[in-house]
């Protein structure tokens, strides 16, 4: 007979009823149950026309990308228009043709520049016949007389470094610097160090954009490339994650009775193999008296043992180390102590130093390497060093040097077991 009637209302403003208005119309229609329930209608967050919308940016995005993007052409012609000019360049010297190396190399000058990617390497060059580096190994390289002095300054420069070092003074000894042999060779390079860039987009100053690059130092390329790419930490991060997971999953396995405890084994294998036994003492003789054993137990009844003085009770350490603030006294609270909190780097860093490499930087332009294995001979003890230096031509001396020790040799070896 009484129904209840359910009126759905809007949350406009301007179509909401009276209550009064709306009990009337229940009255009206038999109805003594109002149950009046709201519904908050809303559109689906992926509509139809917000996908085509992401469609859209998404491909204009990656067209722009794209065109900012140096193709490969575009990059062959840019490399081809550098290798005429500097052909240009270079016969004009030839012929005797006065040039203005600011007129040739002018460029117009870039108002803003603004990188589109991360640095990058250029491709590969190589030297030509014609080039004036390439033209001087070939002066170098039949000129035995010249080749000597460049290896004599290298073993010279290499045992002048050692005298001068304390280090080296303290293990070695006192150093003669003719004494010792030496292996030298040379290497000439195909082409001059490979360059960075960083691509990008400059405007000049009559606005115009185009696409260009600026070259990047060597040291930054590989910082940065170290620095977003951490190969190294984070294989020593895995290192010491494996670790700690295992030896925290054989803990597990032991408190639970499945694997037995290092010192348990240890235990049990002393178990199997006893050690060798001592020999008994010898038989006391059967006419010796046996009244000694009486005479000191009677002796011991007569002096009762003293009482062993008792154990004092152990000292409480802080169980925190909470400073005396009101506040934490008030509401309990309770901070652990720094010591319990330690955290076992050692994995870590050992695998870090096995795993971090040092830049290598390339040899500069024009420069050739010499590389071989030095000794050095002092009154206590030999060494040998692998060497690798960079020699320049044009100033004659040695521009990059790096050593490494290779083998140390005492005179006098004592033995580490013991006299």
């Amino acid at each position: 007979m009484f129904k209840a009637q359910v009126l759905r209302r809007s949350f406009s403003l301007f179509n909401r009823g009276l209550n009064a208005h709306v009990v009337r119309s229940a009255a009206r229609d038999g109805h003594e149950t109002i149950r009046i329930q709201r519904v908050r209608l809303r559109k689906p967050f992926f509509d139809r026309w917000r996908l085509i919308g992401n469609a859209i940016g998404a491909v204009g995005m990656y067209t722009f990308l794209k065109w900012l993007e140096e193709t490969p052409e575009e990059e062959e012609e840019r490399i081809r228009e550098e290798k005429q000019r500097a052909a240009n360049l270079q016969s004009a010297r030839a012929h005797g043709i006065p040039v203005d190396e600011e007129d040739e190399e002018y460029e117009e000058e870039a108002l803003i520049f603004l990188p589109t990617g991360f640095s990058r390497p250029k491709p590969p060059t190589f030297y030509k016949g014609s080039d004036p580096e390439w033209q001087e190994f070939v002066r170098i390289a039949p000129d035995r007389s010249r080749i000597e002095r460049i290896r004599g300054e290298l073993v010279s420069l290499i045992r002048d470094i050692a005298i001068r070092s304390p280090q080296y003074v303290q293990r070695l000894g006192k150093i003669d610097p003719a004494a010792g042999t030496s292996w030298i060779e040379f290497k000439f390079p195909d082409g001059p160090p490979i360059e960075f860039e960083r691509p990008g987009i400059e405007i000049t100053d009559d606005l115009t954009v185009r696409r260009s690059s600026r070259a990047v130092n060597e040291l930054h390329h590989h910082r940065l490339s170290s620095i977003l790419v951490p190969t190294a930490v984070a294989n020593s991060l895995y290192a010491d994650t494996k670790k700690k997971v295992g030896k925290t999953w054989q803990n597990f396995r032991v408190y639970l009775g499945w694997e037995d405890s290092s010192k348990t084994k240890v235990q049990r294998m002393l178990a199997q193999f006893p050690p060798p036994q001592l020999p008994t003492e010898p038989q006391t003789p059967t006419n010796v008296p046996t009244s000694s054993p009486a005479q000191s137990t009677t002796s011991d009844a007569h002096h009762p043992p003293a009482p062993s003085p008792s154990p004092s009770p152990p000292e409480k350490e802080p169980a925190s180390s909470t400073p005396g603030d009101p506040a934490y006294e008030r509401f309990g609270i309770v901070l652990p102590k720094p010591t319990a909190l330690t955290l076992d780097l050692s994995t870590f860093r050992q695998a870090f130093r096995k795993e971090h490499k040092h830049v290598k930087m390339q040899p500069p332009r024009g420069t050739f390497m010499v590389s071989g294995l030095v000794e050095i001979i002092g009154e206590k003890a030999r060494m040998t060093l692998d060497v690798s230096a960079a020699y320049d031509p044009k100033i004659g001396k040695f521009v990059m040097l790096t050593a490494r020790l290779r083998s140390f040799t005492e005179y006098r070896q004592n033995p580490k077991g013991g006299p």
